[in-house]
């Protein structure tokens, strides 16, 4: 049997919430499927359900990646952990030949990734175009781009000037205050700046959602304005600056170019953290936090599934993957891709709190050097939880050079998800990992993930993840 997801609490690590993983327990029986089957490349298998005819299930071992033909919005869905249970409990008999539709599922899939890679081949490969006529077409549909965003940007700016005088509290009394926000984020999607209309339908959420939401929403409007002023400044902006700014404001790149042309790096890589956010329209957006065990260096795959499809590959939290990493454009960069050659490692690579090095000087560097990205990643070697006047905080060790104690640091987690981290560490100082937001102070932190040393010389193993949030 292949050594990809070969255990219980490898596929459960997959589970988009607690919910999925105990209805897949649930379907953990044989006598609910009528055929399975499986090889080095796949795994396959019918599961009755409601209707007359069973759902067709079946897992590419390559990614992991998986399909059904189920209705679930969850990816992966109840049947696709179950399957994989079996699998793990050595319950589905390796041998056999593919269904059809497993074949065409996997051929498609071949076919998908040797075009994708033929396309980077082709782009590296192919001699240089000329400079002169390749910059002329690139400028001219970038000037196109540029008018639009900067016409809906300031308009943007009027209306956060109107907010500003008028009073920010007076937009939790107008009954027609929501309308007029999702008017402005679909003016944003007009002008080619979707990246802005995504923050607008986020930060109208903070409107009377806590005793200090204006507070808040006044930062993010000075984010804003900063992203005004650098689309007025565009001109005269660093190529790498210029290049965050298109990415906050949802300027798409080819990936097939960022492959070929982005900085590239081979390492062995850990799943730091993993969070999915359901979105308007069945959008589901996956954030894979990745922490370089050589080179110390944090990446941030950003994926897409639409409509249920599920997404392209499957990612463990807390396993060790090796391969390259291809970083887009900008200073301080973390979102990446990941190479074709990326594999996941038979036993986990050591991860311990010197490759974490200095993270609140990192977290610093990085916010100094791109302002404009809304989260961070953020590590602290030995934190606490505490929970004080309905408000969850971790409590950060003072170190040497710190002259009083560090203020604790309110942190995003569901009452549920905090008590099982607490109860499953005794309420002693862990690992902590997750994305720092921007806020009055000192922000705020989104806990995804904890970790506890072993007794093999400290490596941190991951023992909690967030699954309370989608």
């Amino acid at each position: 049997m292949s050594r990809v997801l070969a255990t219980e609490a490898e596929v459960l690590a997959l589970s988009p919430d607690a919910a999925s993983s105990k209805a897949a327990k649930g379907l953990q029986s044989i006598s609910k499927w009528p055929t399975t089957g499986g090889n080095d490349a796949a795994v396959w298998g019918e599961c009755q359900g409601s209707g007359s005819k069973p759902y067709q299930t079946q897992v590419d071992l390559s990614g992991p990646a998986f399909k059904c033909s189920c209705p679930s919005r969850k990816f992966p869905c109840k049947h696709g952990l179950a399957l994989m249970l079996l699998r793990a409990a050595g319950q589905v008999a390796d041998g056999g030949e593919q269904p059809e539709w497993v074949n065409a599922w996997l051929g498609g899939r071949a076919e998908k990734a040797e075009k994708k890679e033929a396309k980077a081949a082709a782009i590296a490969a192919a001699p240089p175009p000329d400079p002169e006529v390749l910059a002329k077409q690139q400028a001219k549909r970038d000037d196109k781009r540029w008018d639009k965003v900067a016409a809906g940007m300031q308009e943007l700016s009027l209306w956060m000037q109107d907010m500003v005088r008028t009073g920010l509290a007076n937009q939790s009394g107008d009954a027609k205050a929501r309308q007029h926000w999702h008017t402005m984020a679909a003016r944003m999607v007009d002008a080619q700046a979707t990246g802005m209309a995504a923050r607008i339908k986020e930060a109208w959420e903070l409107v009377d959602s806590h005793p200090q939401w204006a507070r808040d929403l006044l930062v993010q409007l000075g984010h804003w304005q900063l992203l005004v002023d650098a689309v007025e400044r565009r001109e005269s902006l660093p190529v790498d600056v210029k290049a965050d700014v298109m990415a906050a404001l949802g300027w798409p790149l080819d990936k097939a170019e960022v492959q070929a042309q982005g900085e590239a790096l081979s390492d062995q890589w850990r799943v730091a953290g993993i969070r999915l956010i359901e979105r308007e329209g069945r959008l589901l957006e996956r954030h894979v936090w990745l922490q370089g065990l050589q080179s110390g260096r944090m990446a941030l795959l950003l994926d897409y599934a639409q409509g249920g499809r599920g997404f392209e590959s499957a990612w463990v939290q807390g396993a060790s993957y090796s391969g390259r990493l291809h970083f887009y454009p900008g200073r301080a960069a973390s979102r990446a891709l990941a190479g074709g050659d990326m594999q996941l490692l038979d036993s986990d690579a050591v991860l311990n709190t010197d490759v974490l090095g200095d993270v609140l000087q990192q977290l610093s560097q990085r916010i100094a050097a791109n302002p404009l990205q809304p989260t961070q990643p953020l590590w602290c070697a030995n934190a606490g939880l505490n929970f004080v006047d309905g408000q969850w905080y971790a409590a950060w060790p003072k170190t040497a050079d710190m002259v009083t104690n560090m203020a604790p640091v309110p942190v995003v987690i569901q009452d549920a998800e905090a008590w099982r981290l607490l109860a499953l560490t005794g309420g002693a100082p862990v690992a902590l990992f997750g994305e720092w937001e921007a806020g009055p102070q000192i922000g705020r932190w989104r806990l995804l993930s904890a970790w506890q040393a072993t007794e093999q010389g400290g490596a941190l193993s991951c023992i909690w993840q967030n699954r309370g949030e989608v």
